[in-house]
C-alpha cells in the first residue's frame, strides 16, 4: 500500500511539473518575451519618419527627404517612406526617375492592387512617366517603345551604380580630408616663411596646394540637382552646394538644360 502510494504521488509531481512547464511556455509566447527578438517598432513611430512628417508641414522638403531616406536604408518594410519619397521627386524636384523607383516600392510592399491609395499610386507613376517624357527630345506624346526601354535602362542603371555611389561618397570624404590636411601643412609652413622671411618657400607652398578642389559634369537629360547630388556625392541633399556654385548658369534650381557643364564643389 505504501509503495502505491509512492508512485502515484510520483505520478502527481511528473504532471503538475508539466503543466508547469507548459504554462510557463504559453506566458512567455503570449508576451513575447523571447530575449532573441528585439520589439518591433511601426514605420511611423520612427524617429526619422516622423522627423520626416514634420520637415514636410514646414514645406522644408529636401531635410524631409534626407529623413525618409534614411528610414528606408534602415529597414526594409518601409512603404509609407517610399509613397512620401516619390511624391517628393515628382511635386517638389521634378526628378520623375526617382518618384517611379519608390511609387513601384510601395506597391511591392502594399500589394493590394484593389485598394484606393493603390489606385492613386498607379495615378501617380502614370504621371511621373508623361513629366519624364515631357523632358524628352522629340514628341512628348511619342510613346514608343524605344522611349518605355530606355525609362527602364535608366532605372536599372540608377539601381546598379548604387554601390559605385557609396564608394564615390567614401573617396570624397577621403579627399576632403587630404586636402584639409595639405592646408594646415601650407599654413604652417606659411608661417615659418614669414617668420623667416623667405618669400620663395611660400611660393612654392602655395604651388603645390593650388590644384583644383572641384569638377565639372555634363548634364543628362532628366537630371536634376537632386539626382547630380546623388551621383557626385552619393548623397541628394547635397544639391544646394551645387546650384550655389552655379548660380551664374542657373537662374532657379529647376533651370538645367541638357549639354550644360556644372561646376561639382569637392
Amino acid at each position: 500500500m505504501s509503495f502505491s502510494r509512492r508512485g502515484s504521488d510520483l505520478r502527481r509531481t511528473i504532471a503538475l511539473s508539466a503543466l508547469v512547464a507548459l504554462a510557463a511556455s504559453y506566458v512567455l509566447f503570449a508576451g513575447g518575451c523571447d530575449r532573441n527578438n528585439a520589439q518591433v517598432v511601426r514605420e511611423e513611430d520612427e524617429s526619422h519618419f516622423v522627423r520626416g512628417k514634420e520637415e514636410l508641414k514646414k514645406g522644408n522638403f529636401m531635410e524631409a527627404l534626407a529623413a525618409f531616406t534614411k528610414v528606408t536604408e534602415k529597414r526594409r518594410d518601409a512603404p509609407e517612406s517610399h509613397l512620401d519619397l516619390g511624391l517628393i521627386y515628382l511635386n517638389n524636384i521634378k526628378d520623375p526617375i526617382e518618384a517611379i523607383h519608390h511609387f513601384r516600392k510601395y506597391l511591392e510592399l502594399k500589394p493590394d492592387n484593389k485598394s484606393e491609395q493603390s489606385r492613386r499610386v498607379r495615378q501617380c507613376i502614370d504621371t511621373a512617366q508623361k513629366q519624364f517624357l515631357a523632358s524628352a527630345p522629340g514628341n512628348p506624346y511619342d510613346i514608343s517603345s524605344e522611349t518605355i526601354e530606355m525609362e527602364n535602362t535608366m532605372r536599372k542603371i540608377r539601381e546598379e551604380n548604387l554601390k559605385l555611389k557609396q564608394e564615390l561618397a567614401a573617396a570624397n570624404a577621403k579627399i576632403e580630408s587630404l586636402e584639409n590636411s595639405r592646408i594646415k601643412i601650407r599654413e604652417t609652413v606659411e608661417t615659418r616663411a614669414g617668420a623667416s622671411g623667405s618669400s620663395l618657400t611660400i611660393r612654392e607652398t602655395v604651388a603645390t596646394t593650388s590644384e583644383t578642389t572641384a569638377s565639372s559634369y555634363t548634364v543628362q537629360v532628366g537630371d536634376t540637382l537632386s539626382s547630380i547630388s546623388r551621383k557626385a556625392y552619393g548623397n541628394p541633399s547635397k544639391w544646394k552646394e551645387i546650384y550655389n556654385a552655379n548660380r551664374d548658369k542657373l537662374s532657379t534650381p529647376q533651370s538645367l538644360k541638357p549639354g550644360q557643364t556644372l561646376v561639382i564643389p569637392r
